[in-house]
């Protein structure tokens, strides 16, 4: 691997030369050149050991550069973000993506509507409306959930404003945003009207975007329009509980998937939850439960042409997820123990229709499906010493799944697609899995400069539905967009992980370095193969099997501001990860190359600037059964600032792309849609230069 990119020193020059056109108060820099920057990796919320758990908030320039809530992964060692269009944000966490990853969303499963995952589950949160985001990229607790091989990623929003007396005050906020790379713009409103033991509060964001810009001219099929409403209402109560109770919509229309053979027309949104936190006793409870629904319907003819010698085709989809959690934390004495049943059931059904809604062209591509996770675990934390601690946890989930038989087969079905209706129909269709997880995590602090820690863990994930229960070829990769037919597989076995990880964290007066290598074997992977059936264009259709694969690198985090000058720091992520198959040479499919961000940061009093560096290395290691094509290198700047004018109003401006690299990242998709600068076939880039402002005020 060989890295394309400006010479080193480019980046620290031009920082301290902006930093101080940038900023009129840059000789009033304070603090001590010490002083650490904000460091990524953060100790776990839970009491006591390090999990490698890495927690952000979204900073003024992501929310204002950006609408699709997984970029922030990007920032984040060991992450990376799949893209098939600008709102479908795929998280990967260490070669891992997809339904392998396990997301929440304000403590909300939630399984996409499009079998093709135009709508992840981080597409229900805008980094607009983004508290926090915490990501485990390799070993997470049992106590985060169950049924995934890799890491995990849980979304919060802002949480509830309360006031300071009984009286009743009112806040607002007003966030807008615009974007050259698109024509994108935003606008927030938000409204709180609170006391010192309740708070209800509203928020609408409406967001629109433009077919993206690139060096070579604009990609075609890239626009999107959102419009989401959010009512939240807190109430706390004795015992230090708080009860929460939320209600959203949101509804995304005519956004372009160029890497997918359709785009999202409309993508419908309801969801409703109740969570509740308090003491009991002498530890803590959690409760919640929800309901998340989505109506999805996506076509080949609204936003794009109709390739020659095909039909105009709409695809509607359905997905509603249900479920409650109960968790209990007790502390007691060196030992923290903790216990937890969860439930979570998902209705799911996609079929395709003619453009015209001609009943008689309806055809299945999942029948309606359910499936129901039921799950219990426990944790024992003991801290035997001040230096050394440990986590066990143990968990069990059994996983039920079903599908109807198929009765839609569309207009004047092939003698295939009928004897692909009657083996799905006279096959028992109904799953019973039972999985267990066992994670073991230690970490010791050998002195005030250095902490070591070490995990192992075994994760079972069962199929998911698309992998069981696609009955017959179709176009339907769950973002996978290799442009490959796929087809389910009723004989498949749960995928079952063994993870070692290690780590180290050294750090000092003005820095830090914190590495993290780890290893994963994963029996009974689920991958497509190609079998001895073609599809229209000749190629192997390619159905889901179980196959052996293993994942391996490194993860590094780092900061320094010793020996810089006053008020400037630097700091870093760097990740590498190699997936491949075991049982044959081939490697996984879309997994990332080498890749490093470096930020310069600089502050002067109510003004702050960041020059950022990301590089990454050429992909060699593709995957030959998905026709995976070998990505360049490259390297860009950007350059982001922010003025905080008062404590109400705060600005910010950014350039992207600073010098117009003409660039591909390799988790990026293939393009499909003619009639942009982009030809078929080519790698989706990434934007060009690109200025974008940012305006927050609070009232």
């Amino acid at each position: 691997m060989s890295f394309s990119a400006s010479k080193p020193f480019v980046p620290t020059v031009l920082a301290l030369a902006v930093s101080a056109l940038f900023s009129p108060l840059a000789a009033q820099a304070a603090d001590s050149a010490s002083a650490l920057p904000e460091v990524t990796v953060s100790a776990s919320s839970l009491k006591g050991l390090a999990t490698s758990a890495v927690t952000v908030e979204p900073t003024p320039a992501q929310r204002a550069s950006t609408a699709d809530s997984a970029s922030l992964l990007d920032s984040i060692a060991g992450a990376g973000v799949v893209r098939n269009g600008p709102l479908t944000g795929i998280a990967e966490l260490r070669g891992l993506m997809g339904d392998n990853v396990n997301v929440q969303v304000d403590g909300m499963t939630i399984t996409p509507a499009c079998p093709n995952h135009m709508d992840p589950p981080l597409h229900y949160i805008t980094p607009q409306t983004l508290g926090t985001l915490t990501v485990y990229p390799g070993i997470a607790p049992v106590s985060v959930g169950g049924d995934h091989i890799g890491g995990a990623i849980v979304a919060e929003s802002a949480p509830p404003q309360f006031g300071t007396g009984s009286g009743l005050t009112m806040h607002g906020r007003i966030n807008a945003a615009a974007d050259s790379s698109n024509d994108g713009s935003s606008l927030l409103l938000g409204a709180t009207a609170a006391n010192d033991r309740l708070s209800l509060g509203y928020t609408g964001q409406w967001l629109n975007g433009g077919n993206l810009r690139w060096p070579g001219g604009t990609v075609a099929d890239t626009g999107y329009h959102a419009l989401n409403h959010d009512l939240a209402f807190g109430l706390k109560l004795p015992s230090d509980g708080l009860l929460q109770l939320d209600a959203s919509q949101h509804h995304t229309r005519n956004a372009g998937t160029p890497a997918l053979p359709m785009d999202m027309t409309l993508d419908k949104a309801d969801s409703y939850s109740a969570r509740y936190t308090g003491r009991l006793g002498a530890g803590l409870l959690s409760v919640k439960a929800y309901h998340h629904k989505i109506d999805h319907l996506m076509d080949n003819y609204s936003l794009r042409r109709v390739m020659p010698g095909g039909m105009a085709m709409q695809a509607p989809a359905s997905s509603t997820d249900k479920g409650a959690a109960l968790d209990y934390t007790l502390p007691d004495g060196a030992n923290t123990w903790r216990a937890g049943l969860s439930w979570h059931g998902n209705d799911f059904q996609a079929y395709t229709l003619a453009a015209s809604g001609n009943p008689m062209s309806r055809r299945d591509n999942i029948t309606p499906s359910t499936r129901r996770h039921l799950g219990a675990y426990g944790e024992w934390e003991r801290a035997w010493t001040p230096q050394w601690d440990t986590r066990l946890g143990l968990r069990a989930d059994q996983i039920k799944t079903d599908a109807a038989p198929v009765t839609a087969l569309g207009m004047m079905p092939n003698a295939m697609t009928l004897a692909d209706q009657a083996r799905f129909n006279a096959a028992n269709r109904s799953f019973t899995d039972n999985n267990w997880d066992v994670v073991l995590q230690t970490r010791f602090k050998a002195s005030e400069n250095a902490t070591y820690s070490a995990g192992i863990a075994r994760k079972m994930q069962s199929p998911s539905l698309l992998q069981r229960y696609l009955w017959s070829p179709a176009g339907a990769s769950a973002g996978m967009a290799d442009g490959r037919t796929y087809l389910g597989n009723l004989a498949l076995k749960p995928e079952a992980a063994v993870t070692l990880d290690l780590g180290a964290d050294w750090h000092g007066t003005g820095w830090r370095i914190a590495p993290s290598i780890y290893y994963s074997r994963v029996h009974d992977y689920i991958q497509g193969t190609p079998i001895t059936r073609k599809d229209a264009a000749g190629l192997p259709i390619l159905q889901y099997n179980n196959v052996q694969a293993e994942l391996y690198g490194l993860d590094l985090n780092w900061a320094l501001a010793a020996a810089l000058p006053r008020g400037a720091s630097l700091d870093g992520v760097v990740s590498y990860v190699r997936g491949k198959r075991t049982d044959v040479a081939d490697n996984l499919y879309r997994i990332a190359p080498l890749r490093a961000t470096t930020n310069l940061r600089y502050a002067a009093g109510a003004w702050s600037a960041n020059l950022q560096w990301v590089l990454a290395a050429r992909q060699t290691e593709v995957s030959a059964y998905n026709g995976e094509k070998p990505t360049g290198g490259y390297g860009v700047l950007n350059l982001h600032g922010t003025w905080q004018a008062s404590p109400a109003l705060q600005f910010t401006a950014g350039l992207n792309n600073l010098f117009d690299k003409n660039y591909a990242d390799a988790l990026s998709g293939i393009n499909r849609v003619p009639g942009g600068d982009l030809p078929v076939g080519a790698r989706i880039p990434g934007a060009g230069r690109s200025v974008f402002f940012g305006l927050n005020v609070a009232l």
